[in-house]
């Protein structure tokens, strides 16, 4: 699935892959955050992400209405209020891509998936 903006000039089409690393970025740059979060295939147990996989850890749906929701795995800093970087990460997130591509963001969700010292 792809994003269009068309005007008299051409248009401009932007994969979802763009949506995804501007939610990894915003994710990256947030306190209280270790990293993102994947499965693992083979055992079901959820595993810190290395930086030429983070994707991974983020999910783009995109809905009938227009707007799209985000789903996000990660693992947290031990001690840190975890709604409070939560609440800040789906602010983050959402501002971000609503303010680079133009698109609504109906839903961020975080998925805390492990507590790291």
């Amino acid at each position: 699935m792809t994003i269009k903006y068309v005007n008299n000039l051409g248009k401009v089409t932007i994969d979802d892959s763009i949506i995804t690393n501007i939610a990894v970025a915003s994710v990256i740059e947030s306190y209280g955050v270790v990293g993102l979060a994947s499965v693992s295939a083979k055992d079901g147990i959820y595993e810190l992400l290395g930086i030429n996989n983070l994707q991974k850890g983020v999910k783009v749906q995109r809905l009938d209405n227009g707007t799209i929701n985000v789903s996000i795995s990660l693992f947290m800093k031990f001690g840190v209020s975890i709604p409070v970087v939560a609440q800040n990460l789906i602010e983050n997130v959402k501002y971000n891509i609503e303010k680079s591509l133009k698109v609504s963001v109906s839903n961020v969700d975080i998925y805390v998936q492990g507590i790291e010292k």
